[in-house]
């Protein structure tokens, strides 16, 4: 009975401990909306993420754990993501989370990162809380909402000429990060927002914002939130006479943004992945070939999703077996400095270790 409950407490001291260590099988847990209105964004970073840890885990000659990823739907709304983080802590006693998606569902889990000491690898994010003196471990590639502000206002102003931009935001954490960015990118020029509208998470009522923005001078509009309120709001601002230029961040989803639209607008949406028609690395030709044959159909958040495991994967070889939680975001970073096939995606030079801001354009 001694030898029993001694063990039992070695085992619930090491499902706390923040170096849970994984020789066989490594567990990845990963909270995305898979239903609700923000859906087709969770689906395909999942899409993405499965797509090459499939093929990274039946390669012959692999020489990592077999790398298992439970996915649980949060809707995209930040209570349920919590309970989805501690499920995975607690019950499938994960080594990580992965790719999670959201600014507002990452604030809400900061509490039991911290506490677990679990790393936070490469949220589906740009928020600057995640960014700077994080008290638990995470790793970030992909641009900041930060520069994906500043490569909208290039656009927008540098390049359309536009003075007056109206924001049109998404009401949480999300909204209120992008609102800093793009007044301080805005302030460089001497500039500041025409005007502010808002709207509620998961939800298409966007008729005050509409009304508040229309009635004002603004010719162009830096949207923040995803595609199915923007898509709203676009058609009705076409459809109102609004002949101005939209532009959006990654978390958009312009894939599904575009699928949405029946009206003809000016529109860019920023995004952290460089075009796969225009990439030609090895692992962008990997990424055609396996979307081919499981019939998916490429986006984004697809080849985000799957850069994402990608990078995991290939993270794993420069930490020493078993694998510990303490290893990951050191070895990360390492692949981002070091891997030439990584690098070669970005396009990346000697000096730089920060990926890119890209464009989609509606056509």
């Amino acid at each position: 009975m001694l030898k029993l409950i001694s063990t039992l407490s070695c085992c619930i001291a090491l499902l706390g401990s923040p170096e849970l260590i994984a020789d066989e099988e490594l567990r990845l847990g990963m909270s995305v909306a898979l239903s609700g209105p923000a859906k087709d964004i969770g689906q395909q970073l999942r899409q993405g993420a499965d797509l090459y840890f499939n093929y990274a885990n039946g390669r012959a000659n692999k020489t990592h754990p077999t790398i298992s990823l439970m996915v649980l739907d949060d809707g995209y709304e930040p209570s349920r993501t919590v309970v989805n983080t501690r499920y995975l802590i607690e019950q499938h006693q994960v080594m990580a989370l992965f790719g999670n998606m959201g600014t507002p569902t990452a604030h809400a889990i900061q509490a039991i990162l911290t506490h677990h000491q679990l790393p936070f690898l490469m949220p589906f994010t740009g928020a600057d809380f995640l960014r700077h003196d994080t008290p638990f471990p995470i790793f970030n590639w992909r641009a900041s909402y930060m520069d994906e502000a500043s490569e909208q206002v290039t656009y927008l102003v540098d390049e359309q000429g536009h003075k007056h931009i109206a924001l049109l935001i998404q009401a949480d954490e999300f909204g209120l990060t992008l609102e800093k960015s793009f007044r301080r990118a805005l302030a460089v020029r001497g500039m500041q927002p025409t005007v502010i509208a808002r709207f509620r998470r998961n939800s298409a009522d966007i008729k005050k914002a509409l009304q508040v923005i229309m009635r004002s001078e603004a010719t162009a509009v830096a949207m923040i939130g995803t595609y199915q309120p923007l898509s709203i709001f676009i058609d009705k601002a076409m459809h109102r006479g609004f002949q101005g230029t939209f532009s959006g961040v990654s978390f958009t989803s312009s894939r599904a943004l575009f699928a949405q639209l029946t009206s003809k607008p000016t529109l860019m949406i920023s995004e952290v992945v460089p075009a796969l028609q225009a990439c030609q690395a090895e692992l962008c030709d990997l990424f055609r070939t396996l979307a081919h044959r499981q019939g998916l159909q490429p986006s984004p958040q697809v080849f985000e999703g799957f850069l994402n495991a990608a990078i995991f994967t290939a993270a794993l070889k420069h930490c020493p077996r078993p694998i510990t939680r303490g290893c990951l975001p050191g070895a990360l970073q390492q692949v981002l400095t070091e891997d030439k096939a990584i690098r070669h995606i970005f396009g990346l030079t000697e000096k730089e270790n920060k990926p890119r801001v890209y464009r989609s354009y509606f056509q």
